[in-house]
């Protein structure tokens, strides 16, 4: 992960969830990223969910955890702008 990509994970994180970001890895679970990966190998790909409390993922009672996904969409939007604020000023 680039240093200004880190950074800004860990920036938005901090403010939203009041923690750091944590990466890890699935294996395939989405096997068309390592495609991009292959035909893009310098770029920088977040992938991200918003696997709340209680959601339970892929159950016949699967939801989406509102407070959980507004975080989440404020810490990729703190990404957005982090990004212009490195490579287009």
């Amino acid at each position: 992960v680039a240093d200004w990509l880190s950074s800004s994970l860990e920036k938005g994180s901090q403010q939203f969830f009041g923690a750091g970001f944590r990466a890890f890895g699935e294996g395939g679970s989405i096997p068309f990223m390592g495609m991009l990966h292959a035909k893009f190998p310098n770029a920088q790909f977040v992938i991200t969910g918003v696997l709340g409390p209680a959601s339970n993922a892929h159950g016949p009672n699967e939801f989406l955890h509102i407070p959980c996904a507004k975080k989440l969409t404020c810490c990729m939007a703190q990404v957005v702008e982090d990004h212009y604020n490195q490579f287009h000023k």
